[in-house]
């Protein structure tokens, strides 16, 4: 697994473009992986006033056509590229460690208020949803959390085209949430690692990372 980062240039008519269709996003991380029907996670950033694309891929990509699309010209490096397999190997359970993840918080049922897991999917909407959302999949996530220690930094609808205009728009619920995680089961986080959280992967959801949290001692 590798994960990469690539500065975007937001005065660029083809980022902001990309920025407003995640589904031209998507394809531009497909291209620059090799190998067929990759199932990579991405997510867009914005850290220090500089918008970010993070992506992680099962192998090592190339990214050349998106920077010359959407980079900063002449920028070195055009994208960092890191080896994802030594922090998979240090993982430990009871480990704690600092989160951010942007996700789609959804229940299906029948009804608004029938959380049956059958029929309709209905987007979480309030910021109290969306935390029991993420409470309840932290337990087969492979991790801990406690309410007060992460919260609901950011949350947007997005509405687009689809691919093929014909088809219609998609409508989602975006959330990101930043906190404070425990390891619990050690297999199941790092499946939840490298395989996200919750729908709409392909638009830019369900992509968890994570760094050191200074109160930890645990190693």
């Amino acid at each position: 697994m590798y994960l990469s980062r690539i500065a975007l240039n937001t005065e660029s008519r083809n980022t902001l473009l990309a920025l407003g269709s995640p589904h031209i996003l998507h394809a531009a991380v497909e291209g620059g992986s090799k190998g067929h029907n990759q199932r990579n996670l991405w997510r867009v950033d914005w850290l220090g006033g500089i918008c970010y694309l993070l992506v992680l891929s099962p192998n090592k990509p190339d990214f050349s056509r998106l920077f010359e699309q959407c980079g900063y010209p002449g920028s070195e490096p055009r994208w960092e590229t890191r080896d994802y397999e030594p922090l998979l190997s240090k993982l430990k359970q009871g480990q704690v460690w600092q989160f951010r993840l942007k996700a789609n918080p959804t229940r299906s049922g029948s009804k608004e208020w029938d959380e049956s897991g059958r029929g309709k999917v209905f987007s979480h909407v309030t910021e109290e949803q969306q935390k029991q959302w993420l409470l309840r999949r932290s337990e087969t996530c492979g991790f801990a959390l406690k309410p007060e220690d992460f919260q609901v930094v950011g949350t947007k609808w997005d509405e687009f085209l689809k691919s093929n205009s014909s088809e219609g728009k998609v409508t989602l619920r975006t959330v990101v949430f930043e906190g404070v995680l425990t390891v619990r089961n050690l297999e199941h986080f790092k499946h939840a690692l490298v395989s996200g959280i919750g729908r709409a992967k392909a638009y830019g959801c369900g992509l968890l990372t994570i760094a050191h949290y200074r109160g930890d001692s645990s190693g």
